[in-house]
């Protein structure tokens, strides 16, 4: 079994996922829950595409709406 280097968490912000991804030279990283198991995965893209509506938004948002879970209250488009 291997074990995840380098993790997000979903509260981790967009501007700490790709700080990670430059200096780590990936376009991909893994989003792990508080017990640490995978939650899911989180790409450049899709940093970039919501990257516009604020660089501080939670990775968890960004994954939702690529899941296309409603988020009710939610001032965000379902996709960015």
């Amino acid at each position: 079994m291997s074990s995840i280097e380098v993790a997000l968490v979903p509260t981790d912000t967009l501007l700490r996922a790709l700080r990670v991804m430059e200096r780590r030279g990936t376009s991909l990283l893994p989003v792990v829950g508080e017990k640490g198991g995978l939650v899911g995965l989180v790409s450049r893209a899709h940093i970039l595409a919501a990257w516009k509506v604020d660089p501080l938004l939670p990775v968890a948002l960004v994954m939702a709406a690529y899941e296309g879970r409603p988020r009710p209250g939610s001032e965000y488009p379902a996709s960015w």
